[in-house]
């Protein structure tokens, strides 16, 4: 079964004001980005919470194209403040479609609508998306508080690859321990593999959890 990913739409953002705009509001090193590099970024709440997920590509020293999950046009415009740039809708494109469902959750690539939200409720630590934090590259929207977590070393939750017992169809479901106290919630399923953003509690190989009846073994945790 093929994965259902979120529809993402594509801009081309031209010129220089607006590439040092994107730098300074989002987590990506875009003044070190090379030409026909690529690398993902995130925009998020001064709370560090996720707003937008997106993709950049170089193609000139002052263009770049950008595959988003999210309001980027309208986050873009809320810290425009004389900006000189231009943002050109692209064809939206599925990405990811000729992956299975199977082996983004063997590879625990979060999915936008599934291990992550779009309206400010989600830490990019919690799932996964580290490598969207670009390191020592300065002040943006939600830093200090990513840094902070980062220092501390955890965030209350994480993402984790488990196995169930059987198939689950319906999603997201709770998980919970077996005394019935809340543990976290199974966002993706293929077959019995699932990815599930599990509280620190229980982040250990091997914990047993339910789904409602249905068993849930912890297998591994992002690092």
């Amino acid at each position: 079964m093929y994965s259902k990913r979120t529809m993402k739409q594509r801009v081309l953002l031209q010129g220089h004001e607006g590439l040092d705009l994107l730098h300074r509001i989002s987590s990506a090193d875009i003044k070190h980005l090379k030409l026909k590099e690529k690398a993902e970024g995130l925009l998020l709440t001064p709370a560090g919470k996720i707003r937008c997920w997106f993709e950049i590509e170089r193609l000139a020293a002052d263009q770049v194209s950008i595959l988003f999950a999210g309001d980027f046009p309208g986050i873009l415009d809320s810290f425009t403040f004389g900006e000189r740039y231009t943002l050109t809708p692209l064809d939206a494109v599925l990405t990811d479609q000729d992956e299975t469902e199977e082996a983004r959750i063997l590879a625990m690539r979060p999915a936008p609508g599934r291990e992550f939200m779009l309206d400010g409720t989600v830490n990019p630590l919690e799932v996964n998306l580290r490598h969207a934090i670009a390191d020592q590259k300065g002040c943006y929207p939600g830093q200090e508080v990513i840094e902070k977590i980062i220092a501390l070393g955890s965030p209350a939750r994480r993402l984790c690859q488990v196995r169930s017992d059987s198939i689950l169809t319906t999603l997201p479901i709770a998980l919970t321990t077996e005394d019935g106290s809340e543990a976290g919630w199974l966002t993706s399923a293929s077959g019995p593999l699932g990815l599930a953003i599990i509280g620190r509690r229980h982040l250990k190989q091997g914990t047993r959890l339910l789904a409602g009846v249905t068993g849930v073994v912890v297998e591994s945790v992002a690092s």
